[in-house]
């Protein structure tokens, strides 16, 4: 736990605490934080979520999703209906209940916003909760904004390998995994405290001046984040509606990451406890009777299972199309644009190829998919689909559209990108969707590679800088490799691999797919072109928008006119 983690502990005392078997439930009064928090904890693996209750001894989301609801029959005003509940008496707990199983309405789902705060999980959770979300807002943790990330604590690993591994076996392989993260974040100190005086010196920057000091601190920690690692301690906030809630447990149950399968039931006592843990901690959940359908949905997965068989057994895939491999080296960023050629279907597939053959060569894989003969096509079709209804959805990597940018950057800007949730998404890392990670997958996801921020690779003054950034991760890399051999020697293919997403820096490559529109288009450009953002990621969205004007001459109005300069002084302290 961190200095500031255990000084707030200090200064704020839960008003009650009680175990119930592996979860420790603790709330706060409204006096003290507001509104009255929920907390719960796992206690098997230290993952904290919270809730706020807007009102104690209603369910307030409830009543309000049962009011709207009302809309479609009662011909009163909004305050009519609101009365004639009140007067009535309604429950909006048996209300609710009906309409999902006397009339099917699970829509009435969607107006029951809820949100849930994140403690103590590891970043790819959170990047995993923005892809997967369809109507959510939320916010995480910032690298910029938050110190504590030089102090970050690396996701234990005992979460991500078998029950039956022998204790001795866990508490060896834990040690050696978290020299890690201690490799990390000594590493992010060393460059930080270089890179303020290099970075002070070249902008002339008047520390001084508050907003100059602050514009280069921030512009530091976007370059020196590339060494926090995809496994440290985050946080964040994440509200999305009663419906999109129960799929998102339903999909996170079905992950192949067993840690994603504890944090799915977690959120799920959270918003909709027993009535004996509501009454013991004084407690209306807002809507429980709306959190429904969330046994594991795994319809995605195990098509993916099929698929990977026939593409194996009854195809020339693998023999047709290049797998990358070896060991990774640095890389640049860079934006393609998938050709108009390839359908909508033709993505939808190369999507699920890549999750099961993370380094598939894109050109290639495409033009195999393509090509395929109307038989191949059908086939495969019948695998992606079967036991999808409008119940049990397609992932949402299936929101494909023939506009798609593929962001060809690195976990930091991944995760900034992904936030763009009008776009369709897809990133080739098996979190939510996709099989138990083989040792031969994780060296597929490995060799993509790793980036440098475009202020030391673009602005010949930093040259050193940027050798010396290259050189530790060249020797991380080379570190992992070993541990990983010599976990591979002695398990084989009998331990889950999924621990390696931990590991990964966020400097490390993986391309996301953004499939969109023309009105999505011009806002996503313009929003992260702007001088306040990361460096990397403007380049990466003029570049977006350069493809994109020349793409089709109805939208060359769009194109911006002045790119992203690493160089400029004036861009650098620019906080717009």
């Amino acid at each position: 736990m961190n200095q500031s983690h255990q000084k707030a502990k200090t200064e704020i005392q839960p008003e009650q605490e009680r175990v119930v078997g592996s979860y420790r439930w603790f709330t706060y009064s409204a006096d003290v934080t507001g509104l009255r928090l929920v907390c719960l904890e796992d206690l098997t693996t230290g993952t904290v979520t919270t809730t706020a209750v807007a009102n104690p001894a209603r369910r307030t989301a409830a009543h309000k999703a049962w009011a709207g609801a009302r809309q479609s029959r009662a011909a009163g005003m909004p305050w009519e209906i609101l009365h004639e509940m009140g007067e009535k008496g309604v429950d909006p707990d048996q209300k609710l209940e009906e309409m999902f199983r006397g009339y099917g309405h699970a829509s009435v789902g969607d107006m029951a916003r809820l949100a849930v705060d994140f403690g103590k999980v590891p970043m790819h959770l959170c990047l995993a909760l923005f892809h997967e979300g369809s109507l959510n807002s939320g916010q995480e943790k910032s690298t910029r904004y938050q110190s504590a990330f030089g102090r970050a604590i690396l996701h234990p690993m005992r979460l991500y390998v078998p029950e039956s591994l022998p204790q001795g076996d866990v508490e060896h392989l834990e040690s050696e995994y978290q020299s890690f993260g201690v490799e990390s974040l000594e590493l992010f100190a060393k460059h930080k405290a270089a890179l303020l005086r290099a970075f002070e010196q070249y902008y002339r920057a008047d520390t001084t001046k508050p907003d100059q000091k602050s514009a280069l601190t921030s512009r530091v920690l976007d370059c020196v984040r590339y060494f926090l690692l995809f496994g440290q301690w985050s946080g964040m906030t994440f509200e999305t509606s009663a419906r999109d809630w129960s799929r998102i447990i339903a999909e996170l149950k079905a992950s192949p990451l067993s840690y994603y399968q504890r944090v799915a039931a977690q959120i799920e006592k959270l918003l909709a406890p027993t009535g004996e843990e509501e009454e013991a901690l004084d407690y209306k959940a807002e809507a429980p009777g709306l959190i429904r359908h969330t046994a594991p949905n795994l319809a995605t997965n195990r098509n993916l299972h099929v698929l990977k068989q026939f593409l194996e057994e009854q195809t020339d895939l693998l023999q047709s199309v290049s797998i990358l491999s070896g060991s990774p080296r640095r890389v640049d960023q860079r934006v393609s644009l998938i050709e108009p050629m390839y359908t909508e279907g033709d993505r939808l597939v190369a999507a699920y190829a890549l999750l099961l053959w993370p380094g598939l060569e894109r050109k290639q894989l495409l033009n195999w998919i393509h090509a395929q003969d109307g038989e191949t096509k059908r086939a495969i079709s019948t695998m992606i689909f079967s036991n999808h209804t409008n119940y049990c959805e397609l992932p949402g990597f299936g929101r494909t559209t023939r506009m798609t940018l593929v962001m060809e950057g690195f976990l930091g800007e991944l995760r900034d990108l992904n936030r763009h949730r009008a776009w369709g998404r897809f990133f080739p890392l098996p979190l939510v969707f996709g099989e138990r990670l083989m040792r031969e997958t994780i060296g597929q996801i490995i060799a993509r590679g790793f980036g440098l921020p475009l202020y030391l690779t673009d602005i010949p003054a930093f040259a050193d800088y940027k050798t010396a950034f290259e050189q530790d991760f060249v020797s991380y890399y080379t570190k992992l490799h070993e541990f990983l051999e010599k976990v591979s020697a002695t398990y084989r293919d009998t331990i889950d691999y999924a621990f390696v997403l931990n590991l990964l820096p966020l400097a490390h490559r993986v391309d996301l797919w953004m499939h969109g529109d023309p009105k999505q288009a011009a806002y996503f450009t313009a929003q992260r072109s702007r001088p306040g953002g990361h460096i990397n990621y403007r380049t990466l969205a003029y570049e977006a928008n350069q493809l994109l004007a020349m793409y089709d001459p109805y939208l060359s109005g769009m194109r911006l006119p002045r790119k992203p300069d690493p160089m400029s002084r004036e861009e650098f302290f620019d906080r717009s």
